[in-house]
């Protein structure tokens, strides 16, 4: 990988006579070090993980699991529903009622009166229900593509951060290497100084070299430390893991990106939040029509059912009935006129949600194409960059070996050689997750496939 050979280090050989004398040899490809004694987390790795036990993810399934009985509750309205009620109550004392010739009295009230009482009612034509129960079924399909939505960005923020944190890792190898000859020039000042052959200045910059070397190596441990624990907290895992950086391209460029307008038009058919966009249209729509239905007369079938330990004058301890009721609001005060106006202006304002979001998308797909555009030129320049630092450096070394470069210019050059190693570094990284950028907002970053929706 060429980002891994441009991690190249430098190294330290000595020439007969000056001990630790720093020369610029460049060298083919030299492996990251190791930071830690941690296991290596790869990228597939912290994906599946993420997706595994992502405390936000997990949130999102579970929003998903209650909003698939979204039907199930509309159904409800239109299914029989059965209720059962009992009482007990006691009175001073029994109430009779004797006829005449009649051998026993009748017992009107009981001292314990007990009683109970079975009701059941069933729809039969409610319009109202007929809209709600679709709309509730568009609520489903909603919360899916939602969930789905907040799947993708969630791993899409994992890659990120996995990403960024491996080109940290990369920069402090580089940072590092640079300490390793930073030390070197200072040993080497302070012995030219003690012969004689350098100034107490010389000294003092290599030592304020040293310094500023040493200061970065601990910038970029500590950037690095910060990174982990930011990906350890999207994968709910402890800190217990090192990043491997990413092998071959990482992240390739989709085929539906060669071409502006099919890009944007492919994410419009591909992003979950555009189609749960346009199905709050229609959820918008069926809310107009299930107000349009209020005004239309409800039927439903009753049955009564009742026992008491009463028989009363009918001789008779258990009753039940049965019936229709038909029901059927004139005039309700103007508030369904109410309800139906508002439900225009709900229309209208899932509409211009829609088109708002379809803008955004738009943008973020042109955006996205320009920063990877970007990005790539950028990464090329960065390269060459790399590859006239080496000259420079070889040059610097056969002019310092024939003793017509001093060893201060030899230590601009390895600095410029660093700075060039470092920004291939930040540009590699640019142009990956610019590619991450642009599959996410083309609908088309699904790294594991288990998508929560359907196509």
């Amino acid at each position: 990988m060429f980002i891994r050979a441009l991690v190249s280090s430098v190294l330290l050989t000595q020439a007969p006579g000056v001990s630790d004398r720093p020369v610029l040899t460049p060298s083919p490809e030299v492996k990251v070090a190791p930071v830690g004694a941690f296991p290596l987390l790869t990228l597939e790795e912290a994906i599946a993980l993420a997706e595994k036990q992502n405390p936000s993810l997990d949130a999102a399934r579970a929003r998903l699991q209650q909003s698939q009985e979204l039907g199930n509750k509309a159904w409800a309205g239109y299914l029989p529903s059965i209720t059962a009620s009992g009482s007990y109550t006691r009175y001073p004392r029994d109430v009779t009622f004797a006829l005449p010739g009649a051998p026993d009295p009748i017992t009107l009230q009981k001292q314990d009166q007990l009683s109970g009482q079975l009701s059941a009612r069933q729809a039969l034509i409610v319009p109202t229900l007929w809209p709600a129960i679709q709309n509730a079924y568009l609520g489903e399909k909603a919360a899916a593509l939602t969930a789905e939505n907040s799947r993708q960005e969630i791993l899409f923020a994992v890659a990120r951060a996995y990403l960024g944190a491996a080109s940290l890792r990369e920069s402090l190898a580089v940072q590092e290497q640079l300490l390793d000859v930073r030390r070197g020039f200072e040993r080497d000042a302070e012995a030219r100084f003690e012969a004689g052959d350098a100034e107490r200045l010389a000294v003092l910059r290599a030592t304020l070299d040293r310094k500023q070397a040493e200061q970065e190596v601990v910038r970029s441990r500590n950037a690095y430390a910060t990174a982990r624990s930011a990906l350890a907290a999207l994968l709910a895992r402890p800190v217990d893991f090192d990043v491997a950086p990413p092998q071959g391209e990482a992240v390739a460029v989709p085929a539906e990106a060669g071409d502006a307008e099919g890009a944007e038009k492919t994410a419009l058919d591909r992003r979950p939040d555009a189609a749960a966009a346009r199905i709050n249209v229609d959820v918008a729509r069926g809310g107009r029509k299930q107000r349009l239905f209020e005004y239309l007369p409800n039927l439903y079938a009753n049955g009564n059912y009742s026992a008491a330990n009463t028989a009363g004058l009918t001789g008779q301890s258990t009753t039940w009935t049965a019936g229709l009721s038909l029901s059927w609001t004139l005039f309700d005060g103007g508030l369904r006129e109410a309800n139906l106006r508002e439900s225009f202006g709900r229309i209208a304002e899932a509409n211009a949600n829609l088109r708002g979001l379809e803008e955004q998308i738009r943008d973020e797909v042109r955006k996205a194409r320009s920063e990877l555009e970007s990005a790539e030129v950028n990464l090329s320049t960065a390269e060459e960059r790399v590859k006239l630092a080496w000259e420079s450096a070889r040059l610097a070394k056969q002019n310092f070996d024939a003793g017509a470069t001093t060893y201060l210019q030899v230590t601009d050059v390895n600095a410029t050689l660093a700075s060039a190693q470092l920004s291939a570094v930040a540009e590699s990284l640019n142009v990956r997750l610019s590619r991450l950028t642009l599959m996410r907002a083309m609908g088309l970053f699904d790294p594991t496939g288990h998508s929560l929706v359907s196509r």
